[in-house]
């Protein structure tokens, strides 16, 4: 069976979620999520998209990004997946596909529905009884809106090293 072609449209904005192949952990430490981020911050400069939430959940991740004209989507998370694929298996000693499938995409239509798929990643770890309060999971964009420090501003300042000095755009 013939998979449907995915919608592209010249700068939309995306809600994306991945998943670990047989939701397997795939951040499963600090390390994991920060390399995860490196290769985020690194295809961001390079194609030019915009992070306006992402939250890194043991297995799996959201992110609500913005694509240019220049890249679509598809091109945009193969690249970051890709990257952070090639990390995972060789600090890993893994063999086989890190992610499961295809990455989930929706268009986010408007500036109401982009606030509650950010609202929505950032209780995700709420929902998953992983912490009582967004802002005591420190694996998402929560402190950009609400100002808190966490390891994500650490590992995001850390970033400077790489040429790029934030995931998120201000």
């Amino acid at each position: 069976m013939v998979r449907q072609r995915r919608l592209y449209y010249d700068n939309a904005v995306y809600h994306v979620t991945f998943r670990g192949n047989n939701k397997q952990r795939i951040f499963d430490n600090d390390e994991n999520k920060k390399d995860f981020l490196i290769s985020l911050a690194k295809f961001k400069s390079r194609y030019g998209f915009k992070v306006y939430g992402l939250c890194l959940m043991d297995n799996h991740g959201h992110l609500v990004i913005e694509v240019g004209a220049r890249f679509d989507i598809s091109k945009t998370m193969q690249a970051v997946l890709l990257s952070y694929s090639f990390k995972f298996r060789r600090k890993h000693n893994y063999v086989g596909h890190v992610f499961q499938g295809r990455f989930g995409s929706s268009v986010v239509h408007d500036d109401r529905y982009i606030l509650e798929c950010i609202d929505y990643i950032h209780n995700n770890p709420v929902r998953a009884k992983m912490v009582e309060d967004p802002e005591k999971y420190a694996w998402s964009s929560y402190y950009l809106y609400h100002g808190t420090r966490n390891a994500v501003m650490t590992a995001i300042i850390r970033l400077d090293q790489y040429g790029d000095t934030s995931i998120i755009n201000d």
